[in-house]
């Protein structure tokens, strides 16, 4: 790897080493409640602005159609225009807009006119989904989504290229440079991670990983390397790596299990009902194990840090996107663990704030 960078940053004459840890902060919201999807959505806005008061340098969100893990947005780039009004320089990602459920011309249409009116600041994460019901509902094939996902994630790089449509047409408004900020996400796989370094993408991995027995961060250690080690983007360019973790400070654990525990519960319950092999918990396990089991970091801020920091696939990110999900905490929850976050979590680990206009 000889291009390590960060995006949006000067590049360094010749190679180098990478600086260890993420050297930039985000936000992964899935735009979830329970309860009235107005009030959800409003107070989701707020919190894209509180996030780049405090300095995060990105604001991602899910894509999760007719309800899913009682998310409300399956529209992101509507979303994120909303978004776009309300903040000046925080980054706006898609994490993830799910590509064999939509056309991707059109996503291709949407992503450049949100991208035009945020002022450039679109990152584009884009992923196969994994939520079975939605593509019954849709008549897609769930088992055929990695196939369909390549196929249109050409189709869309593409067209934001300026590739000649079929007729002869152009992608219009046209999207300078968003063709440079695609993301690919995966949970893990070496043999995906190192698609996307070839292609020059960013690579996102994903919060937890609970179909596999080893920590979340060891069994995406090898995926994380094999994309940086492959990494083949254009000169100028750098390897692009998002580790998102659930991050939860509270005064102590058990006030966070208190939070956490139900969401956590509801979505190991929805994911097995996705995947053979995954075990629904009995509904006396101990909500502490249950966390556990999803590696989700959530107490003191000084325990948070540590398990960040003793997280290997964290340790070669670029990007370290916090997430608050599968947890449903109320808005001032949802605050104070951001505060927190930017406050005495990303300082611990050495991760600077953006309290500035950002170039990329």
């Amino acid at each position: 790897m000889t291009r390590t960078t960060p995006a949006g940053s000067t590049p360094a004459d010749g190679p180098g080493p990478r600086p260890p840890g993420p050297q930039r902060l985000g936000v992964l919201f899935h735009v979830s409640g329970t309860g009235d999807p107005g009030r959800i959505l409003r107070e989701h806005l707020r919190l894209a602005v509180i996030a780049e008061d405090l300095g995060f340098h990105s604001f991602w969100i899910a894509q999760h159609h007719l309800g899913a893990e009682s998310g409300v947005v399956p529209s992101p780039f509507v979303y994120l225009a909303a978004v776009a009004a309300r903040t000046d320089r925080i980054r706006l990602g898609t994490a993830v807009a799910t590509l064999p459920l939509d056309d991707p011309l059109r996503v291709a249409e949407d992503a450049a006119l949100a991208d035009l009116l945020s002022g450039g600041r679109i990152e584009l994460g884009i992923g196969s989904g994994a939520h079975r019901p939605s593509f019954e509902a849709f008549g897609r094939d769930f088992e055929q989504r990695r196939e369909d996902q390549e196929r249109a994630a050409r189709l869309l790089e593409e067209t934001l290229r300026g590739k000649p449509l079929p007729g002869g047409t152009l992608l219009h408004p046209p999207a300078p440079g968003l063709a440079d900020r695609i993301w690919e996400a995966t949970v893990s796989g070496t043999e995906r991670a190192r698609a996307a370094a070839a292609a020059g993408h960013g690579l996102l991995l994903s919060r937890s990983d609970v179909r596999g027995s080893l920590p979340v961060g060891e069994a995406q250690l090898p995926t994380a390397q094999a994309y940086l080690d492959a990494f083949a983007g254009p000169p100028g360019s750098a390897p692009r790596l998002g580790v998102s973790r659930t991050v939860f400070p509270a005064a102590d654990r058990a006030a966070a299990v208190h939070d956490l525990a139900p969401g956590a519960r509801s979505w190991l319950a929805q994911t097995a009902s996705n995947w053979a092999g995954i075990a629904v918990p009995p509904a006396d396990a101990e909500d502490d194990a249950l966390l556990r089991r999803q590696d989700i970091h959530a107490g003191p801020v000084e325990d948070v840090a540590a398990g960040l920091a003793a997280d290997p696939a964290v340790a070669l990110a670029t990007d370290l996107l916090v997430q608050l999900q599968p947890g449903l905490p109320s808005f001032g929850r949802a605050v104070a663990a951001l505060e927190a976050v930017a406050s005495s979590v990303a300082p611990a680990l050495g991760i600077p704030l953006s309290h500035h206009a950002d170039a990329g």
